[in-house]
């Protein structure tokens, strides 16, 4: 789906139903192929009530989606895939800049 132009992948629900590793893994595939169509979110969580306890819940989504990228991109720089500094360019897409461009919120 990633292909069409108007699909993005927002792994946010992942960081709940995978292990960090596993969606490191998702994440690797999809930054070798897509890198400025993923998005970072913490708004997903398979709860009925998504208000209860959400700091804990954004704590653990945010720390589970920033180690997975950093293991994703660290494998990646390790193969001689990409560089440290590439590495960095991606991390800050990811986390920030793909959102930002999204939506319209880049700064002028």
């Amino acid at each position: 789906m990633l292909i069409k132009p108007n699909v993005y992948a927002d792994f946010s629900a992942q960081t709940f139903l995978r292990s960090t590793e596993a969606l490191s893994e998702v994440l690797r595939a999809w930054l070798e192929w897509y890198p400025e169509k993923i998005l970072f979110g913490t708004d997903s969580y398979p709860d009925d009530t998504p208000l209860a306890n959400w700091e804990e819940k954004l704590y653990l989504a945010t720390r589970t989606s920033r180690e997975a990228l950093a293991l994703a991109l660290t494998q990646m720089i390790r193969a001689g895939e990409i560089t440290r500094p590439r590495a960095e360019e991606l991390a800050r897409m990811v986390l920030r800049g793909n959102a930002m461009k999204l939506y319209g919120l880049e700064r002028h």
